[in-house]
């Protein structure tokens, strides 16, 4: 998230649309924070810190969004907003505004003068002196819950308090993505701090922090901090993607060692897939055609299997076929898509053997058959219960995703369209319209009687609502049944 161009004069104009129209007594920072990210590409997302700072001189004259603004540069760790933060502290004299400045300055990133002055203005505040400087010991117990919060690294793991989670982005990720994720870290109770690329390495990282980084910053928090815990370092990648978002957050929670976790839930049921849970895992009722289709590979390919004694589905007159199956076919299929080695059938067995694991954040797979489950602090094989590593991996959240073989391309298993989603215990699997017990199959079956009209009828709450896209998924699914 390092800042590379000015913001532009329209950039400017929408943040100051956004913060100079939030209310800061009902308005949540998550909330305003994604109004401004909202619609920015990669360059305008890297001067959004800069543009909010250049902004807050403008709000003086409403001291209740000069401050809520200024709470949000902390939330977010928008150091580049320091020095007009600062300015606008001395200007007022404000204790307020001068600790949220003292915070930002707690990152290395902020340059030594505003740093310095900022300091001049706290004077002997234990408060400000406590963000601003690791040295600052605390002596009550009301300084001492502060200092755990601004410098994680020097808490011990014996501490009393409670430990709100730190997570530590790494500067070098596209901006864009990075301040989404800092977004939803935020709305899980996270306190997000960004490591600024050229920066010296802070006292950020204790018991409860987490990094997640690429590999170069890794090597460098480890010269720092050697015995900071490999397993609360994870070296991704961070995407605009909502379930791979969905996925990191979940590794986060799962390198967290403490009491204290992320809060999930509270961001909705994106977060809230447990698609390894063995209840949702195992669930799913598709017949050959279908399962076949959302497979990607054809009937007569799954029947093979099932003679092979390879799958197993459930005769109740008329073949049903788990979600666990779909999953195990089409992996096999996806790796087969990635090379033109011979893959081992393997993976389809041992795949479809996996009962599910409810603490499992992420299910991956070798090309030899193996099947590895990762609860957080790395790669163990489901067999064996040995840990792995040092294997090429392929994430089955990946194989969720449309890919290309035998001349077509797959569906998004979990998300087939923009209104269209699939859950192992919805409508037993089958793709539904979103937020409805719908399946895209009856709006299908409905469209070629009558077209919108004729599905208004017979969902009258659907009227106003674009379904379109899940009537296209449907007529997919009919065309193979």
């Amino acid at each position: 998230m390092a800042t590379i161009a000015q913001p532009s004069p329209a950039m400017y104009s929408a943040v100051l649309h956004v913060l100079g129209n939030t209310d800061p007594y009902t308005r949540s920072m998550s909330v305003t924070m994604s109004d401004l990210v909202e619609y920015l590409n990669v360059e305008q997302a890297a001067c959004l810190p800069q543009a909010v700072g250049e902004v807050l001189p403008l709000l003086s004259k409403d001291p209740e969004r000069l401050r809520f603004a200024a709470h949000l540069a902390v939330n977010f760790d928008l150091f580049e907003a320091a020095p007009k933060l600062a300015e606008c502290a001395l200007t007022f004299d404000d204790r307020e505004l001068i600790l949220a400045a003292a915070w930002l300055c707690g990152n290395p990133a902020v340059n030594a003068t505003v740093r310095h002055r900022v300091a001049n203005a706290v004077a002997d505040d234990a408060a400000g002196l406590i963000r601003l400087d690791p040295t600052c010991l605390p002596k009550t117990e009301d300084e001492i819950c502060l200092y755990s919060q601004c410098w994680p690294g020097v808490r011990t793991k014996s501490s009393p308090l409670s430990q709100t989670p730190v997570v530590v982005l790494d500067g070098g990720y596209p901006a864009d993505a990075a301040l989404r994720f800092a977004i939803c870290l935020d709305k899980a109770g996270a306190s997000v701090r960004r490591l600024s690329q050229g920066a010296e390495i802070p006292c950020w990282f204790g018991a409860q922090t987490v990094l997640v980084c690429q590999a170069s910053t890794r090597s460098r928090v480890l010269n720092s901090y050697p015995h900071f815990p490999e397993r609360q370092i994870l070296v991704e990648a961070i995407s605009r993607d909502n379930r791979e978002i969905e996925g990191l957050l979940h590794r986060v929670n799962g390198a967290l060692t403490g009491p204290h976790r992320l809060s999930l839930g509270v961001l909705g049921p994106e977060v809230e897939y447990a698609v390894w849970a063995p209840e949702v895992f195992t669930a799913g009722a598709y017949s050959t055609k279908e399962a076949a289709f959302l497979a990607g590979t054809t009937s007569s390919s799954l029947n093979r299997l099932r003679v092979q004694g390879v799958l197993e589905p459930r005769d109740r007159g008329i073949l049903l076929w788990t979600f666990r199956d779909v999953v195990a076919v089409r992996t096999w299929v996806y790796l087969k898509s990635m090379t033109s080695r011979r893959v081992s059938s393997k993976v389809v067995k041992e795949l479809a053997r996996f009962a599910g694991h409810s603490k499992a954040v992420r299910l991956g797979a070798t090309s030899s058959g193996r099947v590895l489950v990762d609860q957080g602090d790395g790669w163990d094989d489901v067999v064996s219960g040995q840990r792995v590593m040092g294997i090429d991996i392929i994430y089955i959240d990946e194989v969720f995703r449309p890919f290309d073989y035998g001349g077509g391309t797959t569906l998004d298993l979990l998300q087939a369209s923009p209104n269209t989603k699939l859950y192992p215990t919805v409508l037993s699997g089958t793709p539904h319209f979103d937020g409805h017990r719908i399946s895209a199959k009856a709006l299908a079956s409905l469209d070629t009687r009558g077209q919108r009209e004729a599905i208004e009828a017979a969902y009258p709450e659907l009227e106003g609502e674009s379904f379109e896209d899940t009537v296209a998924v449907g007529k997919q699914l009919l065309s193979v049944a």
